[in-house]
């Protein structure tokens, strides 16, 4: 697909409309093969071809259906630089330097003078440092002809310009470094200090001054950067000795305040996460209950966004931990989230309480969680396969319940329901589960077989996102026989 190609099929509703607009700009007779052109290549995206579309629009030379070509795409280039001119600032700034330019080119001095300007403000509004050194210059440029004009004045301002423009650059260049470095290193394994080192030692190549290290804005794109690199690549050790380090300067440093409150609330989340995943259960347990009397800081400016962050800490540490407390974050969880309507956390909440009480042997309290589950909308709008994977789960609770008459009528209707998705590549796993679960039910003596069929097809299958694991449940179950 050449880059024509590309572009058109690239165009949505509003610009291939603007483009058709902008060839009616100048009227022809008959039909133009240019607007025809176009539509082939959008009609036939795949299959389109040159020699085809030549011959469709009556070219024997295909020297002259090449021009038709470039002038197309030049047309559709033109037409969506002019749509787009005054969506995006940026667009906007190279419109102005583009008029001043235009003037200059034309001899009018004070009409380029007046571009320049509009230039100069949105520039400077959009922090644009890189324009603002070419718009200082051209002042500077133009001063010689232009008296009202005075040179001191923007040769300060490009030196002052100068010295941002230096320290982002720093900025940028420090920060791709890193990045480069972190991934192409293959030697932080777990020594506690390498990324730290490797951190430090890169920050001073591109900072004598220390300006980086004092910089606020960029230890805080450091974080970012590293931070997001090293869940990427799930190096959790390096990112719970960096998380505690980044906290703890910017701590020491006072850095943090009300308008980058949102930085620290995430930080602390990552920081929680981090622990738990290294099974530091209990630490990260204090780095929740300190993200719980953070999110209330500042009017609760950021309490909607991380109140739920703060209370899946307290789940998932405490699932490790103290059953009893992890079903009692979730109904905290669940009173504060009644207030925001949002069905993804009612059933995230259910869901887990369901498995909780599954693990305390509390079968019916899980079933009901399950059916409070069907009515929501969340469940309403799931893929079949996931549903599919809830009624089993019903159907494990249901067995252990012991209740095999209630049992026997689920596994009726999960077969009925789900007839289609057990058919299925995606739902073999499934429909062998419920064979070996109805022989079970049944004390059948072929469930030995079945159970080693079972285990021997999906040993090195990476499928099992099961809300209750099929195979941790049935080697349970034989373990026992």
């Amino acid at each position: 697909m050449d880059a024509l190609q590309q572009i058109i099929q690239s165009l949505n509703k509003e610009e291939v409309r603007y483009f058709k607009i902008y060839l009616s700009r100048i009227s022809v007779k008959g039909e133009r093969k240019d607007a025809q052109l176009f539509d082939l290549i959008r009609s036939d995206e795949k299959s389109f071809s040159n020699d085809k579309a030549a011959a469709k629009l009556h070219y024997a030379e295909m020297n002259a259906f090449y021009r038709l070509k470039n002038r197309l795409q030049e047309d559709i280039c033109d037409a969506i630089a002019l749509l787009h001119s005054s969506k995006v600032e940026a667009n906007s700034l190279f419109r102005e330097m583009m008029l001043f330019e235009t003037f200059q080119a034309k001899g009018n001095l004070q009409l380029s003078v007046y571009f320049l300007k509009r230039a100069e403000k949105l520039a400077t509004t959009t922090e644009n440092l890189e324009v603002l050194d070419w718009i200082y210059s051209n002042y500077i440029k133009l001063s010689s002809d232009y008296p009202e004009i005075k040179p001191e004045i923007y040769i300060e301002k490009q030196k002052e310009n100068a010295l941002h423009l230096n320290r982002l650059r720093t900025i940028d260049q420090a920060l791709a470094t890193v990045i480069y470095r972190l991934k192409t290193a293959q030697t932080f394994g777990q020594k506690p200090t390498a990324l730290l080192q490797m951190l430090n030692k890169s920050v001073k190549e591109f900072s004598r001054d220390n300006f980086l290290d004092s910089s606020k804005i960029f230890q805080t794109r450091l974080y970012r950067a590293v931070s997001q690199q090293l869940l990427q690549t799930h190096n959790y050790f390096q990112l719970e000795k960096y998380m505690l380090n980044t906290i703890s300067v910017f701590e020491t440093k006072q850095w943090f305040d009300k308008n980058n409150h949102d930085v620290k609330l995430q930080m602390r989340v990552y920081l929680t996460n981090v622990l738990f995943r290294n099974e530091k259960y209990e630490e990260s347990l204090a780095e929740a209950d300190k993200l719980g009397r953070e999110i209330l800081e500042y009017g609760k400016t950021n309490y909607s966004k991380y109140v739920f962050y703060y209370y899946n800490a307290l789940y998932i540490n405490y699932a490790k931990t103290d059953l009893n407390k992890a079903i009692k974050a979730l109904d905290e969880l669940d009173k504060v989230m009644k207030g925001m309507k949002n069905s993804y956390y009612e059933q995230f909440i259910l869901l887990n309480k369901s498995t909780l009480f599954f693990e305390l042997k509390k079968y019916n309290d899980a079933i009901r969680q399950l059916v409070r589950l069907y009515i929501n909308d969340s469940y309403k709008n799931a893929s079949p396969i996931f549903k599919l994977k809830i009624s089993v789960a019903e159907l494990i609770m249901q067995y252990e319940s012991a209740d095999l008459k209630a049992f026997k009528n689920k596994l009726e209707q999960v077969r009925k329901d789900f007839d289609l998705v057990l058919r299925k590549r995606e739902g073999v796993r499934d429909k062998d589960f419920l064979k070996i679960l109805e022989l079970l039910s049944e004390d059948n003596l072929l469930v030995n077989k079945y159970y080693n069929r079972f285990i021997k097809k999906y040993k090195n299958s990476n499928e099992g996102n099961e809300l209750l694991n099929y195979e941790k449940w049935l080697y349970l179950k034989f373990e026992d026989k």
